[in-house]
């Protein structure tokens, strides 16, 4: 398989990813980063304040399209929720047509109608070649009456028939607008958030991004796959098959990684709670706090020979409670004042 990496956002599917999650069915289901936010620290048991710094920049351009973008709520709805129990909307299979090569509209008549086909399959939670009998209208109703979707499915797909065009027309519209609006707020990180992105991907997909998913069988793979950075799908890898493109969330590591911290935190809380129980080792981290401090002066203070306040200080360093900076030849200590923050409000959401 040829796998290419993308150090660039895709605009366009960013905002699709977007409203689809504003306007995906159910009343549960998280309807802005704010809300995922939320689910994910209420199911993985993340502190908030992991999460609240990581995610903010998002929220604010999240809120920022949503708040701006002059569409109407009825369009937005027929486009970007999912439909009969599917969970595909409308804008993704369209959006795929839109942006084929050739263009749409200089397709031969039999390609075009392999092309809606594509499109209905979507909307109908099928396989495109469940519907290799439909070559006319007629056809399309005979399998619809047969079809349990939805009334609200099957009048789309007849739609569809026939104005697929208009309606490729009025989504290409709606995402130019909400497009522009993203290009204008997105954060200033986000070059740096998807080259790091694709780092992790590199090391993680291999020559196997099947290896990604859990129980993903496919009866033959593509033969290139893009590998794309996502930030409104910031939390996971999603795999458009009909596109041939992976999305890879840029916090995908770093929420697995949270996951992990916090599904065995009090190992981790043990181990530097035990850094910080020796008498000697608090005091230590009392003498450098109004200032950096070589190992002589800290040795002075304590009382302690330098042999042993060597252990002290490389065990502190090691838990991220101190750090060490080199002058000339002695090195200096200082508390590590963000680690030590960040471990005393974990301690706190560990135990309050």
């Amino acid at each position: 398989m040829q796998i290419q990496y993308f150090e660039r956002l895709n605009p366009e599917m960013e905002c699709i990813y977007l409203l689809e999650r504003r306007y995906q069915a159910g009343e549960d289901a998280p309807h802005s980063i704010p809300a995922l936010r939320d689910y994910l620290s209420g199911k993985y048991n993340i502190p908030m304040f992991e999460l609240e710094a990581m995610l903010q920049p998002l929220i604010d351009l999240e809120n920022y399209v949503v708040s701006n973008l002059q569409v109407s709520e009825e369009q937005l709805r027929f486009f970007f929720s999912s439909r009969g129990g599917t969970t595909s909307a409308l804008a993704r299979p369209l959006y795929a047509v839109l942006h084929s090569r050739p263009h749409y509209g200089s397709l031969p008549e039999a390609e075009k109608l392999g092309a809606l086909k594509r499109v209905l399959a979507r909307v109908l939670g099928l396989e495109t070649e469940d519907l290799a009998g439909i070559d006319s209208f007629d056809a399309l109703i005979r399998f619809l009456l047969q079809s349990p979707a939805t009334e609200d499915v099957k009048w789309i797909c007849t739609a569809l028939f026939y104005s697929i065009d208009e309606y490729m027309e009025e989504l290409d519209i709606i995402l130019r607008k909400a497009t522009a609006l993203f290009l204008e707020h997105v954060p200033d990180t986000a070059a740096s958030l998807c080259r790091s992105a694709m780092k992790d991907a590199k090391a993680k997909i291999g020559d196997d991004p099947v290896a990604l998913f859990v129980n993903l069988s496919l009866p033959q793979r593509p033969e290139r796959l893009t590998v794309v950075p996502s930030m409104m799908a910031f939390h996971g890898v999603q795999w458009d098959f009909a596109a041939e493109t992976l999305y890879y969330g840029v916090y995908y590591t770093q929420l697995g990684e949270l996951i992990v911290k916090y599904s065995d935190q009090s190992a981790s809380l043990v181990r530097r709670l035990k850094s910080i129980g020796d008498k000697s080792r608090l005091e230590i981290l009392r003498a450098v706090k109004d200032g950096p401090c070589n190992g002589q002066d800290i040795a002075e203070k304590l009382s302690l020979a330098p042999a042993t306040i060597s252990h002290h200080m490389n065990l502190l360093c090691n838990e991220g409670l101190l750090t060490a900076t080199r002058r000339g030849t002695s090195l200096y200590y200082e508390p590590d004042c963000e680690n030590l923050s960040r471990f005393l409000r974990e301690l706190e959401h560990y135990l309050l």
